[in-house]
């Protein structure tokens, strides 16, 4: 979660305004009045309607305090004003004075914001705006510099921009300059010690937009984040994530410690490589001679694991440091800062708090060995929880996925996820990186890169809410807070968002068995209707359309019509219709489809349940099985197929099942378990593939 300091200063509405108009934002002139009669003479001047707004130390929202005066007479100015003054002193506010400005033709409302947002650095907000702004919550968030193209996409992301495409399409060009004229590489946020801006209400008209009220926060200015660079990533982290040879500190011989299990788990899956204990209590571990210290051990070992008590860490990563070591990995919790203890040496540290590492090129595993897979892939977990990064390599054996690495990262006080990113960009073994992140303090650099990076990035997210953000100095300071901020900054960096795990595996899973897909066209073909009608709507939920299908097409399904069926998209054929005796129909329906021009990937489903009512229990499993075969093995060119199999949740059943997962991983096809996940799944993949092919 995302809280903004107000520890800047906060500028008056006439200082802002002014600011603003140099930038060639459309605001409307302010005064300000440190008196009643200061407010009349300025009201004069104007000589026609004023809003009279309150300057008040601590009082962000000036409308819900009872402190904007709207329409207000200039000869009833200065009454209007002593009455302000009394009543907002009355309630203990420290009153500064007013400002009083023309009143200005009502019309829509817009909010245009801008912050230096902690974690995700410089962001621009466009929206629906008024008093209500975070309760209607119609905003889009863009990361900054934002260019003259960004800024009409960003508008379009909200529900604002269809009314003004349709009511006023000039002023919807003019909010995109704004926009610019905010955020832009030379706009107001990046030029000036500006921390938060708001302008909230934008009046939006025929006559084209003005800028009514605005609000903003100084700042000091802080040098820019730059990314990491992919080739000193890979250079610095290889050793920590593909080592030779490793030193396991607190290792012991009684089983029940940590610092057995990390000699344990390398012994047990194999590791090849050098493995030196480092133990206080044992000479040797497992068939391997162990000393008492550090100085003991080689130098220029490529990791070392560290399993001590939270005290003893610093002064072992500063010795292991002093030996060359060049990586470490923390699993002690509740440590000093890391990144402090190893400050000026060449020692990269992973962690603390955290349970291990594994990959399967180096036989290194963090978990027991019976749950970890020797099949090597290209897929990278980097997790920030260690029950996840357990759970996605026993689960990932299961499903048949293949990794490069996981690792448990912990804490992330040394190596940030941004660098891990761009050591998966550099990795050779690594085709697809994917993360579980807790914090956003790394959240700008890791979001650049990810937009620049050639692989697709999938992001599991925890810790988000809109808890908090009424504590922020504006309007897009507490907006901010919520998942707005990270759904766009995500969408413009092509970062694909898994809910939960499920969704994490499911788009691992496709995207290791259609690594290439880009298109929108899905075929959707099975026996239900029911099915196939929720799995159309998840697919335009997901970018994905179903195409009608072409008259080659129709004419290769007609054959295959009978009673209660649907031979368009989505194909839809009662259970009993898709065999006759030992003759299987489900693979010739995938093949018809995979040939259409309009579909780019299939999702074909069968519902096991109907099968064993129709059948007894040892025939009911032969002709799933059948069925099953003739779908993997049909010919589909280059079309990608996820198999979704419907069990009723019977013991049986979900067994079979669990044997037909297998032969689909042998035969190239991602398996789940409902077609809303497989379709939702395919379009979460065509989406991080599409954005990495533009």
């Amino acid at each position: 979660m995302t809280t903004v300091s107000l520890s800047g200063e906060r500028l008056r509405e006439d200082e802002i305004r002014e600011l603003a108009i140099r930038y060639g934002v459309p605001a409307n002139p302010v005064t300000f009045a440190a008196t009643a009669m200061e407010a009349g003479a300025a009201a004069a001047r104007i000589a026609r309607s004023v809003a009279v707004k309150l300057v008040a130390d601590g009082v962000v929202h000036k409308s819900k305090a009872g402190g904007v005066l709207l329409g207000v007479d200039p000869l009833d100015v200065v009454d209007a004003v002593e009455k302000l003054f009394a009543a907002q002193t009355g309630q203990g506010v420290a009153v500064r004075g007013v400002t009083v400005e023309p009143m200005v033709e009502p019309g829509l409302e817009a909010v245009v914001g801008a912050l230096h947002d902690p974690g995700f650095g410089p962001v621009v907000m466009v929206g629906s705006g008024g008093v209500d702004v975070e309760t209607l919550g119609d905003v889009a968030f863009a990361l900054a510099p934002l260019d003259l193209t960004g800024a009409v996409a960003l508008i379009d992301r909200t529900r604002l921009g269809a009314v003004l495409r349709r009511r006023f399409p000039d002023a919807h060009a003019a909010l995109a300059d704004l926009l610019v004229r905010v955020g832009g590489a030379d706009g107001l946020l990046l030029s000036e010690p500006v921390d938060q801006v708001d302008f909230n209400p934008v009046v939006v008209g025929p006559d084209g937009i003005v800028a009514v009220d605005a609000r903003a926060v100084t700042r000091s200015p802080a040098p820019p984040s730059a990314p990491p660079v992919p080739a000193e990533a890979y250079a610095q982290l290889r050793p920590a994530i593909y080592p030779d040879s490793i030193a396991v500190l607190g290792a012991s011989a009684d089983p029940a410690k940590m610092g057995h299990r990390a000699v344990r788990t390398l012994v047990d899956q194999g590791f090849a490589g050098a493995v030196h204990p480092v133990s206080r209590s044992a000479t040797e571990i497992l068939g391997h001679p162990a000393v008492r210290e550090v100085g003991q051990l080689p130098d220029g070992l490529d990791r070392a694991v560290v399993a001590l008590p939270a005290a003893a860490v610093p002064d072992a990563l500063r010795a292991l440091a002093a030996k060359g070591t060049k990586t470490a990995h923390v699993y002690t919790a509740d440590t000093a800062d890391l990144a402090a203890a190893v400050a000026g040496t060449q020692l990269r540290v992973l962690g603390p708090n955290c349970i291990g590492h594994y990959t399967p090129y180096s036989r290194i595993t963090m978990i027991d060995r019976s749950a970890s897979s020797d099949e090597t892939g290209g897929i990278a977990f980097v997790s920030q929880s260690g029950t996840y990064a357990g759970d996605v390599v026993r689960r990932g054996k299961e499903l048949g996925l293949r990794f490069s690495f996981v690792s448990s990262v912990g804490n992330c006080d040394d190596v940030s996820p941004s660098e891990f990113l761009a050591f998966c960009e550099a990795d050779p073994r690594t085709s697809l990186a994917a993360f579980y992140l807790e914090d956003d303090s790394d959240a700008e650099r890791f979001f650049t890169l990810a937009a620049q990076v050639s692989i697709p990035v999938v992001l599991f997210k925890g810790g988000r809410s809109a808890a908090g953000g009424a504590a922020a100095a504006s309007h897009t300071g507490a907006l901010a807070s919520d998942p707005r901020l990270l759904r766009d900054a995500a969408s413009a960096a092509g970062v694909v968002l898994a809910g939960n795990l499920d969704e994490l595996l499911d788009t691992l899973l496709v995207a290791q068995y259609a690594p290439g897909l880009t298109g929108i066209g899905l075929g959707l073909v099975g026996s239900g209707g029911g099915v196939a009608v929720v799995g159309s709507d998840i697919a335009h939920d997901h970018g994905l359309v179903l195409p009608s299908v072409s008259a080659e097409t129709a004419e290769s399904l007609a054959p295959y019509d009978a009673p209660g069926s649907s031979l368009h998209n989505p194909v839809d054929i009662p259970i009993w219709s898709l065999f006759d005796g030992d003759r299987c129909f489900t693979g010739a329906l995938a093949a018809a489809l995979a040939r259409d021009p309009g579909v780019d990937s299939l999702c074909a489903y069968l519902d096991l349940g109907t099968v064993y009512d129709l059948k007894e229990s040892a025939e009911a499993a032969d002709l799933v099985t059948a069925l099953t075969r003739d779908l993997l093995t049909a010919d589909r060119g280059d079309v990608p197929l996820v198999l979704v199999l419907r069990t009723s949740f019977s013991a049986e059943q979900d067994a079979l099942a669990r044997r037909l997962r297998t032969m689909a991983s042998e035969h190239g096809v991602a398996m789940l378990d409902s077609v809303e996940r497989a379709v939702a799944a395919l379009g979460r993949v065509r989406a991080a593939t599409a954005f990495r092919r533009r």
